[in-house]
């Protein structure tokens, strides 16, 4: 039990439900996420562990779903299977207070199905009572599908954006990728100025891109020590190490560099106020 990896996803009505002293308890599932590699005409069993955390009993209703992502946000949208390849060995069970249970699956894929990805969810329903509120909660796993074969990891970029002028810490920048491939998999978004003063890049930012469809992915740069006129290159590379870059030149102003005008203009101004009185002489 103290292994479980588990994630709750709530109505809200039950988050308004939920006090400090609940945070942790209701109903829990695990694996978070299943990344599955099958052939076509091939099945494989697994299982994902429903807990009760609650000191009630609990009935809970398992179903499957069919997620695809909304483009730029990659919000989950679900919908039901198109392709009736997940199949639960029960589609209820009840717990006891404290109390879990495993939950096998099949996944079965038929022969000449096309290599590519395809992504499901198991959700697990419940209903939980909060003094005299009833809530619907719900946890999910979600499955990454791979069917085995000609597996195309191709990406393209549709906008990039990074400010000309900066001021600030870090310098902010995204790009719209669209996965062009017929797969899912991982990128890895940096950036890096070139010119005197520039500091080395970050940490790469890690962003899953699903096929069909276009994310926002982004990152930030170092800033550099002094003001000036710099080069950024920012993009990303794959997991096959293919990168993807964009580059253009940026003004960089660090908030300190703006008080020096203002103090030549002050130190000016007091000089220019001290100057001698010239006097006219009448001849």
């Amino acid at each position: 039990m103290a292994a479980l990896a588990v994630v709750l996803l709530i109505s809200p009505a039950a988050v308004q439900a939920t006090s400090a002293a609940t945070f942790n308890r209701g109903l829990l599932i695990s694996p978070l996420r299943e990344y599955v590699n099958i052939a076509a005409g091939q099945s494989l069993t697994r299982a994902v562990t429903i807990a009760n955390l609650t000191e009630k009993p609990m009935d809970v209703s398992l179903s499957v779903a069919q997620f695809s992502v909304a483009d730029y946000t990659y919000r989950y949208r679900f919908a039901p299977t198109q392709h009736d390849w997940v199949h639960l060995s029960q589609s209820t069970l009840q717990l006891q207070p404290g109390k879990n249970a495993r939950v096998p699956y099949q996944i079965a894929i038929p022969a000449g199905t096309a290599p590519g990805g395809h992504y499901f969810t198991i959700f697990a329903n419940t209903r939980l009572q909060s003094g005299n509120v009833t809530s619907n909660v719900q946890a999910a796993t979600v499955l990454y599908t791979t069917i085995q074969g000609n597996l195309v990891e191709s990406s393209s970029v549709v906008r990039s954006h990074l400010p000309w002028l900066s001021f600030g810490k870090a310098l902010p920048f995204t790009l719209d990728v669209k996965d062009t491939g017929n797969t899912h998999f991982f990128v890895y978004a940096s950036g890096q100025l070139h010119g005197l003063s520039a500091q080395p890049s970050p940490t790469e930012a890690t962003h899953l891109l699903l096929p069909g469809a276009i994310r926002t992915i982004g990152g930030s740069i170092a800033p550099p020590l002094l003001p000036g006129i710099y080069k950024a290159t920012y993009g990303y590379r794959t997991e096959n190490n293919q990168t993807v870059t964009r580059s253009h030149y940026i003004f960089f102003v660090p908030p300190w560099s703006l008080t020096i005008p203002i103090g030549l203009g002050w130190i000016g101004l007091v000089i220019w106020r001290r100057r001698p009185a010239h006097r006219s002489i009448r001849s």
